[in-house]
C-alpha cells in the first residue's frame, strides 16, 4: 500500500480500533464505487485493489481483536499460493498443503495471539 499514513495508522495496534478500521472499509468501498482510489489514498500497486485491502483491514481486525479479547486465538494465515481456480491454477502448492499451515496453526496451543504467519513461519505484517 502506497499510503504511509494509512500504513502507519494500521500498523499502530495500539491505537486502532474495530470502529476505524469499519469507516476504512467504507472509505475503500466509497472510492471504489466512484473510481477514486489514488486520489483518496488508497493506490495499491499492481492491481486487485479490492483483494488486497480486504485482506489488508482483516489482519488489522484480527490483531484488534486479539489485543481485545485475549480469551481468544486470533491470527493471521497466509497459505501460500495454492494452485485453485481463484488463482488461475498457477500455484506451486497443492490445495493440502496449502491447507496444512492453516489447519495446523488451528490447532495449535492458545497461546500466541494477534500474530501473521505465512505458512508455518511467524512473519511480520
Amino acid at each position: 500500500m502506497n499510503n504511509k499514513e494509512l500504513v502507519k495508522e494500521l500498523d499502530d495496534i495500539n491505537s486502532l480500533t474495530l470502529e476505524r478500521i469499519d469507516d476504512l472499509a467504507k472509505s475503500f468501498l466509497k472510492s471504489f464505487k466512484e473510481n477514486s482510489l489514488e486520489e483518496n489514498g488508497w493506490k495499491i500497486s499492481e492491481g486487485f485493489h479490492a483483494y488486497k485491502v480486504s485482506k489488508i483491514l482483516l489482519n488489522a481486525y484480527s490483531r484488534v481483536t486479539a489485543k481485545i479479547r485475549p480469551i481468544l486465538c486470533v491470527n493471521c494465515v497466509h497459505p501460500g499460493h495454492v494452485n485453485t481456480g481463484f488463482g488461475c491454477h498457477t500455484g506451486p502448492l497443492t490445495v493440502d498443503e496449502g491447507a496444512d499451515a492453516v489447519v495446523t496453526l488451528a490447532l495449535a496451543d492458545g497461546d500466541p495471539t494477534g500474530l501473521f504467519y505465512e505458512r508455518s513461519e511467524l512473519s511480520t505484517f
